[in-house]
């Protein structure tokens, strides 16, 4: 999502790279799959009724023409891989066979009709939107690609006199007109989908997001949580969980005021975030509690990390509305993904556990005294 300081400049470059990040392009493709092969399947019934025109215009090549009209009828198969794969090597893969194809079969259409004006610009001065409709959930740069080899065989054509100088001056002027505008078509899609994408990337970050802090929420937790133990599962890999609370928060709120605790709510999300890795995640779960899941890490690992976090606390002082000086201490409670971990437990029984022992370790810290880490038993 945008934000107001944000240069067109800098947004240009960004959608440049994300043009070739196989996240976004397999985004892209997967939104606009339905409607690409739904072209593909539309384009069958067109291709067919222009055997009616054929009949009516080239009679005594009827037949020949209806022959290569019926081919129309295997894009069938594009249109079905496109719907049924997700994969997008394998779509664009056939999507570039599918232009090769239907340009070879204009080709042949034209051999056969001879120097038609109408067929001529029909199979070849549109083929640009052709291309636009059929690749609009790939990259720009496959857009571009074919656009530009199709315009180069419009200035071939025209540089070895292949149709007749009337005929060639009318596609030519088509075919620039098309080209220019299924550019502009395809530059407006890409810049108007990149808008969108960063939305819905922002949406759904501020509904996993907790607005205070800017770390996960609860919800995310529980899912990322669940996933971990899924995978750990899976691979029998280590996984850890630290359950951190602030001590005498309330205590915090009543004496200096909430924006105050705020503050200090704030300040442990920062250094948890400072102090784990990229691939752990730190969670608020609620009021002054929060959570860091760590995987592959052992609990002695985990202690550790614990242990730097509560040190540090120690040392970080909040500024209160009227200038005094707030030290405050927190406790820990951490565990370990149970080894117990047999078929006949579901993920969501693992999880319980995997909570539950922290949350024991955690009131365990508190019971004796708080500012301490306690290991889960």
């Amino acid at each position: 999502m945008f934000h107001k300081n944000e240069s067109a400049l800098t947004a240009i470059i960004q959608l440049s790279k994300l043009e070739l990040s196989s996240d976004y392009l397999n985004k892209k493709f997967n939104d606009h799959r339905l409607y690409t092969a739904a072209i593909l399947l539309i384009l069958i019934p067109l291709g067919l009724a222009e055997g009616i025109f054929d009949y009516k215009s080239h009679p005594e090549i009827k037949s020949e023409l209806f022959q290569l009209r019926l081919y129309f009828l295997l894009l069938v198969i594009p249109a079905w891989i496109i719907l049924k794969s997700s994969c997008l090597k394998l779509a664009t893969a056939t999507i570039l066979i599918t232009l090769v194809f239907s340009a070879y079969l204009g080709i042949r259409i034209i051999e056969h009709t001879g120097e038609d004006l109408v067929t001529t610009v029909s199979n070849f001065a549109l083929y640009p939107f052709f291309i636009f409709f059929v690749l609009i959930g790939f990259s720009i740069y496959i857009q571009i690609f074919f656009l530009t080899v199709a315009f180069s065989f419009v200035v071939l054509s025209e540089n070895h006199g292949v149709l007749d100088e009337l005929i060639q001056n009318v596609y030519f002027q088509i075919s620039v007109q098309s080209s220019v505008s299924a550019l502009f078509i395809m530059l407006v899609f890409s810049w108007s989908y990149y808008h969108r994408y960063n939305l819905l990337l922002a949406l759904e970050k501020s509904s996993q997001t907790d607005p205070l802090t800017g770390v996960a929420n609860r919800r995310y937790f529980d899912s990322k949580l669940k996933s971990e133990a899924s995978r750990s599962a899976r691979s029998s890999s280590d996984c850890a969980l630290i359950l951190l609370d602030i001590d005498h928060f309330k205590r915090i709120n009543d004496t200096f005021g909430h924006p105050t605790g705020d503050r200090v709510i704030c300040a442990l999300a920062d250094l948890c975030v400072n102090q784990s890795r990229e691939i752990d995640l730190v969670a608020r779960l609620g009021g002054e509690e929060f959570a860091v899941i760590l995987p592959d890490t052992n609990i002695t690992d985990a202690k550790n990390l614990a242990e730097r976090i509560r040190k540090h606390v120690e040392d970080i002082s909040v500024t209160g509305d009227a200038g005094e000086i707030v030290k405050w201490t927190i406790s820990l409670g951490v565990s370990s993904l149970p080894e117990s971990r047999s078929s006949r437990y579901t993920t969501e029984i693992v999880m319980e556990m995997f909570i539950k022992k922290a949350d024991n370790a955690l009131y365990e810290a508190k019971k004796k005294g708080r500012n301490q880490t306690v290991l889960s038993q």
